[in-house]
């Protein structure tokens, strides 16, 4: 019993040391080091061709356009399925 509980003490301390941690005011330096590792992490990002965004954008596009069109048709055809029920119970009902 008592180990659960010096292990929720330190999850706390943890927590809390966590806490009083991100509160810190940065100085300059701190700053001026977060910008230049920023900088050093995005000279080591990979990024995209201008004809490889240009085919994504395009296979985006198009596929936006057959989901779009499938949904209408599904819709239509719901709608018909729908009237259909409809004037089939107002025949049986009056």
């Amino acid at each position: 019993m008592q180990r659960t509980d010096s292990k929720a003490i330190d999850k706390m301390d943890a927590k809390k040391n966590r806490k009083a941690s991100s509160t810190k005011k940065m100085n300059g330096r701190t700053l001026v080091r977060f910008f230049g590792d920023v900088k050093q992490e995005l000279r080591r990002v990979d990024w995209t061709s201008k004809d490889e965004l240009t085919s994504y954008t395009k296979i985006v596009v198009i596929s936006m356009f057959v989901f779009g069109t499938f949904v209408y048709f599904v819709d239509l055809l719901m709608q018909g399925f729908l009237g259909a029920i409809n004037l089939v119970v107002k025949f049986l009902i009056g």
